[in-house]
């Protein structure tokens, strides 16, 4: 995970010291790689990524995005995170899901290029 991405996570109050933050990093690097190449992408092919990379299961990697980001949205210290609201406001995100979450990231860090 580069220092940026690692930097965006602490200011979201993703828990980047569990695996699953690790896995949120990953995940939204692979993001960026395939928007600026204008390329589809899938959640599933993401996780089945990060399976291989960190040797768990495809449903696991899927467990600990889904629960990185239940602690991110709820468990971050105060409710509503306030950085979450400020990245839900400027991409105008009704609900928050791993795939929105992703999505939001890396146009927000590519935005930062």
């Amino acid at each position: 995970m580069q220092q940026k991405t690692y930097d965006f996570l602490i200011q979201m109050r993703v828990p980047v010291i569990t695996f699953g933050g690790e896995l949120m990093g990953e995940a939204i690097e692979i993001f960026m790689d395939k928007l600026a190449h204008h390329q589809f992408v899938s959640l599933s092919d993401v996780e089945c990524t990060l399976a291989d990379k960190f040797n768990c299961s495809r449903g696991s990697a899927d467990r600990r995005l889904r629960r990185a980001m239940e602690m991110t949205e709820f468990r971050a210290g105060e409710y509503p995170n306030p950085e979450l609201e400020k990245l839900r406001v400027e991409f105008r995100i009704d609900t928050w899901s791993v795939k929105k979450f992703l999505y939001a990231a890396a146009r927000r860090l590519m935005s930062y290029e």
